[in-house]
């Protein structure tokens, strides 16, 4: 609509006119997941999810692609966190050619480092090496918190921490805590205890707190990752060979 920003999906986009649907399609597609895994992520509901499996199956990017979905609205405030500082340069670095082009007015903030949208919404990169740096998070309010390479944490403390911090003041905007992760890394035995081991993988499965107010459920899935689902990296066989060798 004119002077409205929206996001829409590809249903809606079938929905409309011609005239609306060619003038869509000409426009320059910034990102396009690839099908499998990797859009799944993108468009699942569950409050957790956790996108694991093998180096090289597009889930960084995801997880730089999946906050932007609400930066439309001005009370959406995201978190994207690394272990280290190093480790978040390569996001921040990623984040620069991507999300400029997603939303023309949006400004880097190097200072603070965070992205503001022209809504007001925010995208902030931060890193917790252990809990000492993740109280700089705390009574904050984030509506999407995410943690990549989770699992080259020890324990869930980080992870329980953060969560803390996950809520909305905006109805329209719900909360969601994601993360992706390697298998072998020093926490990936508490990883698989939390989302592989309850249920099927690619399958919802519900965590049921005891509150004053009642029982309430969570919401959880974890989706699994092969180097098999990029391919941009399986038009040659160069970088298969290399993590088989």
């Amino acid at each position: 609509l004119e002077g409205e920003k929206t996001v829409i999906d590809e249903q809606q986009i079938e929905e409309a006119t011609l005239s609306i649907q060619e003038a869509i399609r000409e426009r320059e597609v910034i990102f396009e997941p690839n099908s499998g895994p990797q859009t799944e992520f993108l468009a699942s509901s569950e409050r957790e999810v956790f996108y694991g499996g093998a180096r090289g199956g597009g889930k960084s990017y995801a997880m730089l692609v999946d906050p932007l979905r609400y930066c439309h609205k001005s009370a959406h405030r995201a978190l994207l966190i690394r272990r280290t500082m190093p480790e978040l340069r390569d996001l921040i670095n990623h984040s620069q050619q991507l999300y400029s082009k997603a939303y023309p007015g949006a400004k880097w903030r190097e200072q603070e480092k965070e992205w503001r949208f022209p809504s007001g919404a925010r995208i902030e990169f931060g890193y917790a090496e252990n809990l000492t740096d993740a109280l700089r998070y705390q009574g904050q309010s984030y509506t999407w918190i995410g943690i990549d390479e989770l699992p080259q944490y020890p324990t869930p403390d980080i992870y329980n921490f953060l969560r803390s911090s996950l809520r909305s003041v905006d109805p329209e905007i719900p909360v969601y805590m994601r993360a992706t992760g390697n298998p072998g890394n020093v926490g990936s035995g508490w990883v698989k205890e939390m989302f592989v081991d309850p249920a099927t993988p690619n399958t919802k499965f519900d965590l049921e707190i005891q509150t004053p107010t009642g029982s309430r459920k969570i919401s959880r899935r974890f989706i699994p990752a092969k180097l098999q689902d990029n391919p941009y990296l399986m038009q040659t066989d160069d970088y298969y060979v290399m993590l088989a060798s």
